[in-house]
């Protein structure tokens, strides 16, 4: 006896595959009756890859975003598993328009097949669920905030709007909570709704059996198999091979930098969600409720009742048209939504760099995690990270004033020197040259305090005993400042020897200066990572400019920070500065 004949002594599997196989289609196969079977197919990729990703992944608002950067970066094909199941999403809500027009279309919600009409838009209410819940389960910035404006929509809707959040949520803040509960809705209960549906759903189908169009020729009758199983089949690889094709693209789906509920970020949903997100632009804040529920609220009891309102016998396209006029604008204004919203986001220069910034975070991120994330998480791996938590310290605390690089005052006012390059021979020699130039000390309180060392005063008096310095002096006071930046200054350096010649009339060195009332700053370790945090933490305390120099004689012109910013932050911020501006790492 073979396997086979084994298996049907004991199952009758044969009766059943043929029963299948065999199944009649009115009016010849077509290709308009493939998008269920390619929904289907889609599914069961997803449940797949789903159950491959749930073997390591870790539903804890601590270890979920890491555990998903150790997928994409560590196990071997996760990125491709990851990637397969996160534009197999995709590929359903795409799925999903096609065969819901096809079947409007067609008129297969018309009596006697209105049940399975609507358990196909419970199928589809799922699989929405399904995008919604799985966006958050990353936890990184993208799926958290997207989720966090979500549920504060839904939090606004009167009466039940607060009950709601707080269900979805699992209390006040967004935690780990909230990410349990999206999950198990993700991997228990969504699944399981979508078995129930799905089972009632093809049987259904098959009790009823295909819609033909309205021309289609009755007496041709095709079998399931072989031209209906074909198309089904050929159209499912289709599919699969764009959503390949996708993957292999992008080396796997984008994960953006971790959740972090006290950074700015430029939230947006996936683009099936950003015609409702475009249209809550048109409407107040206080209203956003009206939209964000109302519009689906009417979508979906238009699709309810459309096979009730619609009782006219016959499938003509043109006598339904007036009944399906709602679901073709709705369509239509949908991809139009979603075309505004993408063509403004990119004629958006402010969004634009704030999505540079994320991208750019993310990026960094994603490095630090494969030499591995703490206990504590990934937040605290990145809160200890300076090119992180530079440039949102420098951006949040000191380019208000200052400019460094691209990091710019929000109204473009520069009121202290630009530091780009600050600790640099070029930015030195500069400075020596005309310390009053925009990018010094010309629009501080500094300006007119400090001589160029190449162009006489102005003032005849002071003409008559200037002594232009010459270039090789100049350099080797530059070489002398960069090698105290740098931490490797030595004794006997030409550069000192005329620093103590020239510059101390004004400057202190080793907190010594030929004038006690002068406001210039030590030049001992100028510029070095220890000097600048120094500066940072108050200017005036006397181990960088003299004491009470800025909180008095300059007016406060730049405060301290010791008390706004934590001793860690300061030295974050210190070694972030010095390696943005001198390009060399700190020593």
């Amino acid at each position: 006896m073979s396997l086979g004949d084994w298996f049907e002594e004991r199952t009758g599997y044969r009766a059943i595959v043929r029963e299948a196989l065999d199944e009649p289609v009115p009016g010849g196969a077509r290709w308009a009756y493939v998008w269920g079977s390619a929904l289907t197919l889609s599914f069961l990729v997803q449940v797949v890859t789903g159950w491959l990703l749930m073997a390591v992944y870790q539903p804890s608002a601590t270890s979920a975003w890491s555990s998903v950067a150790y997928i994409s970066q560590n196990v071997s094909w996760g990125w491709l598993v990851r990637g397969l199941h996160h534009y197999g999403a995709q590929a359903m809500v795409v799925l999903l328009v096609m065969h819901l027009g096809q079947t409007a279309i067609y008129g297969a919600y018309k009596k006697p097949r209105e049940m399975n009409w609507l358990l196909g838009l419970g199928l589809m209410s799922l699989t929405l669920g399904f995008a919604l819940t799985g966006y958050l389960l990353p936890w990184d910035q993208k799926g958290y905030w997207a989720t966090k404006v979500a549920t504060n929509i839904a939090g606004s809707v009167p009466l039940i709007g607060g009950w709601t959040q707080r269900l979805l949520v699992g209390g006040a803040e967004y935690g780990h909570l909230t990410l349990t509960r999206f999950y198990t809705l993700h991997v228990a209960i969504l699944p399981l709704g979508v078995l129930v549906l799905l089972a009632a759903h093809i049987a259904l189908f098959r009790k009823h059996g295909v819609t033909p169009p309205r021309k289609a020729d009755l007496s041709r009758v095709d079998r399931f198999h072989p031209k209906q199983l074909a198309r089904d089949l050929l159209i499912g690889l289709v599919v699969l091979g764009i959503v390949f094709a996708l993957t292999l693209r992008s080396h796997g789906a984008h994960l953006d930098a971790p959740a972090d509920p006290a950074s700015d970020y430029p939230a947006r949903p996936e683009w099936y969600f950003l015609s409702l997100f475009e249209a809550l632009k048109y409407v107040p804040g206080h209203f956003e409720w009206i939209i964000a529920a109302g519009i689906p609220l009417v979508a979906g009891g238009y699709l309810v009742l459309l096979p009730f309102i619609d009782r006219k016998p016959g499938s003509s396209l043109a006598a339904r048209l007036v009944w399906l006029m709602p679901l073709l604008l709705g369509l239509a204004g949908t991809v139009a939504l979603t075309v505004l919203s993408m063509r403004k986001d990119a004629a958006d220069s402010e969004y634009q760099k704030a999505r540079t910034l994320a991208e750019k975070r993310a990026a960094r991120a994603l490095e630090l995690a494969r030499g591995g994330v703490p206990p504590a998480g990934p937040l605290a791996m990145l809160a200890a990270d300076p090119q992180t938590r530079g440039p949102e310290l420098f951006d949040k605390h000191c380019a208000s004033c200052h400019k460094l690089g691209e990091h710019v005052p929000p109204d473009g006012k520069v009121t202290a020197p630009d530091l780009t390059g600050y600790g640099t021979e070029k930015w030195v020699l500069a400075l020596l040259d005309n310390p009053d130039a925009p990018a010094f000390f010309g629009k501080t309180p500094f300006a007119g305090m400090m001589p160029s060392v190449t162009r006489p005063p102005k003032d005849p008096d002071a003409a008559q005993y200037f002594t232009k310095m010459k270039p090789e002096e100049m350099k080797a006071i530059a070489a002398f400042l960069v090698s105290e930046a740098q931490g490797k200054s030595k004794k006997g350096m030409p550069g000192e020897k005329m620093v103590r010649e020239r510059c101390t009339s004004c400057h202190r060195l080793d907190g010594k200066s030929d004038d006690p009332e002068s406001l210039a700053p030590e030049l001992r370790g100028w510029a070095s990572v220890r000097w600048i945090e120094e500066q940072i933490k108050n200017p005036g305390s006397g181990k960088t400019y003299p004491p009470g120099a800025m909180a008095k004689d300059l007016k406060g012109h730049m405060p301290a920070f010791q008390d706004e910013l934590e001793a860690q932050e300061i030295s974050l911020l210190s070694r972030w500065l010095y390696e943005q501006a001198t390009g060399a790492s700190p020593h």
